[in-house]
């Protein structure tokens, strides 16, 4: 409906919200207290990204480094407060209980795809502490395997500024079963942080959706660094549970 009046008035509704999503990400890496490191050089619209996703953060630093839109699981828009701005900025949700619904969200990526605006995909499908690349799920890359449309890719970690007792694994990457306001909460005390960036230098062209994936996973693998070594990790914790997102 905003969209449709938007364009009633002469405005060019996607670049006028992506200057303002723009705005906001860097808006709360400024409250939060975010050091961003960007290593590569960001796409221009349009685009389609994918990226490894290990915290909400995530979202807050790539709106303040890309006019871009995001593919979200439906359920973010129950979410206290973020779930109300997600709702009213036009991202693009899916229901993954409903295979049905895949085709639906691809067409949608399709259509949303322009010269102000890119979509990025969290194609893991849900949260980890950042000891691994998790497997990518390949239902979402259908639309540019199909079109031999190029896909770039981004690796995300996060780093302490000033050494204290946060562990960042726990702090600022958000997995299990802790309530949202309680990480929040937490994230909230702590004296800053550093978010990396790495942007892949080079997109990545396949006609097929599960030799897409594979090749982006090797790719975000290799630019991953690690905000915990897996041998930590697993000393501290005997079973790990991924949020799904």
């Amino acid at each position: 409906m905003i969209s449709l009046l938007g364009k009633a008035v002469g405005l060019n509704y996607d670049k006028a919200r992506g200057y303002l999503l723009r705005k906001w990400g860097r808006l709360c890496c400024l409250v939060l207290g975010i050091k961003l490191e960007i290593k590569g050089d960001p796409p221009d619209p349009p685009f389609l990204l994918v990226s490894n996703h290990l915290s909400y953060v995530d979202v807050f630093i790539l709106f303040s480094r890309l006019r871009c839109l995001f593919v979200a699981k439906s359920d973010v828009k129950k979410w206290p407060v973020i779930g109300f701005i997600i709702k009213t900025c036009g991202i693009l949700f899916i229901d993954r209980h409903r295979k049905r619904d895949v085709p639906r969200v691809n067409n949608l990526i399709s259509e949303n795809i322009n010269e102000d605006q890119g979509i990025i995909l969290f194609p893991e499908g849900t949260t980890s502490p950042g000891f691994e690349i998790l497997p990518f799920r390949t239902s979402l890359l259908e639309f540019p395997a199909a079109h031999n449309f190029p896909v770039s890719y981004a690796a995300i970690s996060y780093a302490l500024i000033v050494m204290d007792n946060n562990t960042v694994y726990e702090k600022v990457c958000w997995w299990g079963d802790t309530p949202f306001f309680v990480h929040f909460f937490e994230l909230l005390k702590m004296k800053g942080f550093k978010a990396i960036i790495h942007f892949g230098n080079e997109s990545v062209i396949e006609d097929d959706r599960k030799r897409l994936a594979e090749k982006l996973h090797q790719r975000v693998q290799y630019s991953f660094e690690p905000v915990i070594k897996k041998k930590d990790f697993l000393e501290q914790h005997d079973e790990f549970e991924p949020l799904s997102f």
